[in-house]
């Protein structure tokens, strides 16, 4: 699965007291082990065993102002709770245009389904993907499109609500929908575990489908200051 470019925008988080979730910071430079260079389109599945990833011990930097937008346009519908890790699908119709949640810029994108349901490898679950990094040091991560725009490649810098591609049902997709992560950059390749989601996005989205720019920034450095960068699934599969 699946990740910076050109341009990496990185942050200190400054968290607001009593506000959870929210955060604001200035520019810096991005410490060891965040992505500094975009990753090729991936038209192959990323090897199951992994190199070890090397920890990092705080995000990157943000802008003081991230706008954040709801990922799906139209009707669709999502629940709280996902199967086996923190994560969300939201349910729409295949062909519903997917956009970026925030600014950012274009980690990695999958563009061929080589999904095998007799293997069930975990980097291939996905199909068709795309991850960013947006300016408030997170990573964003939606999978099972049908298609991907041609324009979104490796390094393209996005703005909040720009279009990524469309809602699909790649990969082990049962159902049109997105599936949808929030995690830490732990690594430009091979941390599918990590990429698919560590914290529940759905208090964030609730959020911005209320026209509220709620940031995942502080429960995301909780999580990686109490996890690291796991070399491995920390759930099975």
């Amino acid at each position: 699965m699946h990740r910076v470019g050109a341009r990496t925008a990185v942050a200190v988080l400054v968290a607001a007291a009593g506000l959870a979730g929210c955060s604001a910071a200035t520019p810096a430079a991005a410490p060891a082990g965040v992505p500094s260079t975009a990753s090729s389109t991936v038209d192959s599945p990323v090897p199951s065993s992994a190199p070890a990833l090397a920890p990092t011990s705080s995000l990157p930097l943000a802008p003081a102002v991230v706008r954040y937008v709801f990922p799906v346009h139209g009707m669709n519908s999502y629940a709280h709770t996902h199967h086996d890790y923190p994560a969300t699908d939201i349910i729409a119709a295949c062909g519903t245009p997917v956009v970026a949640v925030t600014s950012g810029v274009v980690l990695e994108v999958t563009r061929v389904d080589r999904y095998n349901a007799s293997a069930n490898a975990g980097p291939t679950r996905g199909g068709l993907s795309v991850s960013l990094l947006g300016d408030d040091g997170v990573r964003y991560y939606g999978s099972h499109f049908s298609s991907v725009d041609a324009t979104v490649v490796p390094g393209l810098r996005v703005a909040p609500g720009q279009p990524l591609g469309l809602v699909g049902r790649t990969g082990d997709a049962g159902a049109c929908h997105l599936h949808f992560g929030i995690s830490p950059p732990c690594s430009r390749t091979g941390d599918w575990w990590i990429q698919r989601g560590v914290i529940w996005p759905w208090p964030y989205l609730d959020a911005w489908r209320g026209a509220r720019d709620q940031s995942p920034v502080a429960e995301i450095t909780s999580w990686q200051a109490a996890h690291g960068c796991p070399v491995k699934p920390m759930v099975d599969p």
